[in-house]
């Protein structure tokens, strides 16, 4: 029951992924896309059942995520109540990135041309805004808790 209070955020992203390959899987052709150039041109396809590898690996990756930034929060307790809320930050970003992805997948796989390098790119330009913002108001707030 701990895991689900504490990682229930990752867990309805696994969630979101999972049924969204379940409902696509009979809609599929044989093969879908799983290897894109920047422009969306698609270089590798594979068999349709590959759509459920990116929400496992979402899961993976949030999981390692969340154990990494805990070892390092405890490694550097300085830095503990600064970069406190980090730890479930990044794993939600992350896979909100990884679900366009699976997104931009799917739609490819109908035959929806989606530039897959400009979707990835503007995701990536926005995690360092949300990240600075983060830890902006993080600061901001310990600034007015010193006066």
């Amino acid at each position: 029951m701990k895991m689900l209070k504490t990682y229930w955020l990752e867990l309805l992203f696994f969630a979101v992924g999972l049924v969204g390959a379940v409902i696509a899987m009979p809609f599929l052709p044989a093969s879908v896309p799983l290897q894109f150039q920047g422009d969306g041109v698609i270089t590798r396809t594979g068999p349709k059942w590959a759509v459920f590898i990116v929400p496992v690996v979402q899961l993976l990756v949030c999981y390692g995520f969340h154990w990494w930034i805990n070892r390092c929060l405890e490694k550097l307790p300085a830095l503990a109540h600064t970069l406190a809320g980090m730890e479930r930050l990044l794993p939600a970003v992350l896979s909100i990135i990884l679900l366009t992805l699976e997104l931009c997948v799917l739609l490819a796989a109908w035959g929806v041309t989606v530039p897959v390098g400009t979707v990835m790119l503007i995701e990536l330009l926005l995690v360092p805004i949300v990240f600075i913002g983060f830890v902006a108001a993080k600061i901001l707030g310990n600034i007015g808790k010193l006066k």
